[in-house]
């Protein structure tokens, strides 16, 4: 990124942000300059708000959102139009260039990362207890917007055993940076020590929609598990799960979890989100409009085929129908929050996660438990009986892993590239046949290891810093 266009939104920028009303519905001081703005735990806090401003930005989270998820088999995109569609087209038509719309995630989530330093570098280690949650929280979001990064702009950690180029770790606020790409595993690596720091420092008991000790638990299973380390993503997975803190929801409670903001005392499952608040809405860039209100991104056939296998599966109900002349196509709800597409609360990290984590960690090698965490979260979508797996019927799958990986295409559909980063581990190439589908990238077979598959670093970013290297495509 270029650190010197980033030095100028420094701390006076960090201030006008956070003298804005937060998403997260903080109240932050409005009268702070420069020289004040990041000693003392009010400053401090109100710095770290506009931190978390920064990452519920529309202009970081909707591209991202779509960078991970409209390259994948769960979606059809259905027609281009505006700005908003024209970008997804080129995340789905996997036609990559380096002046991509939807790649100004890059310099957006830089942005956030930047001032996360700047609240961590102002803490010392051997601060009050209150100063170092600060700093864990900012430690939390750096790790988190580093990974999210190099999913999209590094290849996955299983190819060359993270060897080829990833992204910049920053963690300096100097102006004058012009950094170098990481390796992939460096990346992972230092998220990891990020992610184990935070843990250490967190000690206040918080909303779901600030860091935890439980998600940084929950962000280090992902993490092993996209490494290839199954033994350590259980044991994180396990940390969460057994921490007794989190519990799947059920009944109804289950089939409204995507219309709130996750705030409420019945949602006992969410372990991270990056929250909304009502009436502060990303108008036609909100993630419920691209997915719903324009019936621009429909459910695939195959993922539509996975949702309807099994009678009883209520998840079906997370998607509305849109009947058309040529049948009926779904579209996910799973961002319209409160009845409103324009306002969304996308979740991180669930309980849900860690059991299809440890599903998968223990496939190969543990089967029998693998298919436990699997009926489990079958049951909790009102699966009984013969709709559950069994060693000796799986439902037609080759082995336990596919069902694992089929499961979690049903319960994950749309949520933060985890069908993305599940094809990219284990090898597995984007496949559609989407038959009558005019629109580019409805015929494909692109496998885990093509060009495309990761997208080219922005070209401004690259024509100003001569130490990256661009991607190819």
């Amino acid at each position: 990124m270029n650190i010197k266009r980033l030095s100028i939104i420094g701390i006076t920028s960090l201030m006008l942000i956070c003298s804005c009303k937060s998403s997260l519905d903080l109240k932050p001081k409005t009268d702070l300059d420069a020289e004040t703005a990041l000693s003392g735990y009010e400053n401090l806090k109100s710095a770290l708000s506009g931190v978390y401003s920064l990452v519920n930005n529309y202009k970081y989270l909707t591209p991202y959102m779509n960078l991970v998820e409209l390259s994948t088999d769960n979606v059809e995109v259905m027609k281009a139009g505006n700005n908003a569609t024209t970008a997804g087209i080129e995340c789905y038509s996997f036609k990559r260039t380096a002046s991509m719309m939807d790649i100004q995630a890059w310099q957006n989530a830089y942005k956030p990362i930047y001032h996360a330093n700047m609240v961590i570098n102002a803490v010392p280690d051997d601060a009050a207890p209150r100063l170092l949650q600060l700093k864990a929280e900012a430690l939390f979001l750096r790790a988190m917007l580093h990974m999210q990064l190099v999913q999209a702009f590094g290849r996955p950690y299983v190819q060359n055993a993270g060897a080829n180029a990833g992204v910049p770790y920053v963690v300096s606020t100097d102006p004058a940076l012009l950094p170098f790409r990481n390796t992939v595993k460096e990346v992972y690596a230092l998220a990891a020590a990020d992610y184990e720091k935070a843990a250490g420092m967190l000690s206040e008991t918080k909303s779901n929609a600030y860091a935890s000790k439980a998600a940084c638990w929950a962000a280090l299973a992902d993490l092993y598990l996209n490494a290839g380390d199954n033994a350590k993503a259980i044991t994180y997975a396990e940390k969460v799960i057994n921490s007794n803190q989190y519990s799947l929801v059920t009944g109804s409670t289950y089939l409204t979890y995507f219309n709130t903001d996750h705030s409420g005392a019945a949602d006992k499952e969410t372990i991270f989100t990056i929250k909304s608040v009502d009436g502060q809405g990303k108008g036609f860039y909100g993630l419920g409009y691209s997915y719903t209100q324009t019936k621009y991104a429909a459910v695939s056939a195959p993922l539509l085929s996975l949702l309807t296998e099994t009678t009883g599966d209520v998840r079906l109900t997370f998607y509305s129908k849109l009947s058309t002349a040529s049948g009926d196509r779904y579209f996910t709800t799973k961002f319209v929050q409160n009845g409103n597409a324009a306002v969304s609360s996308p979740v991180i990290y669930r309980l849900a996660d860690m059991y299809l984590i440890r599903a998968e960690a223990n496939a190969k090698t543990n089967p029998q438990a693998a298919l436990d965490d699997v009926n489990l979260l079958r049951k909790r979508a009102g699966i009984t009986g013969s709709g559950l797996y069994q060693l000796s019927d799986l439902h037609g799958r080759t082995d336990v892993l596919q069902v694992v990986l089929d499961e979690a295409r049903v319960e994950f559909a749309f949520e933060n590239g985890r069908r993305r980063a599940a094809l990219l581990r284990n090898g597995l190439p984007v496949i559609r046949d989407y038959a009558g589908s005019t629109v580019p990238g409805s015929h494909i077979n692109i496998p885990a290891t093509d060009n495309s598959m990761i997208y080219p670093l922005p070209a401004t970013e690259v024509t100003v810093n001569p130490n990256l290297t661009q991607n190819p495509f």
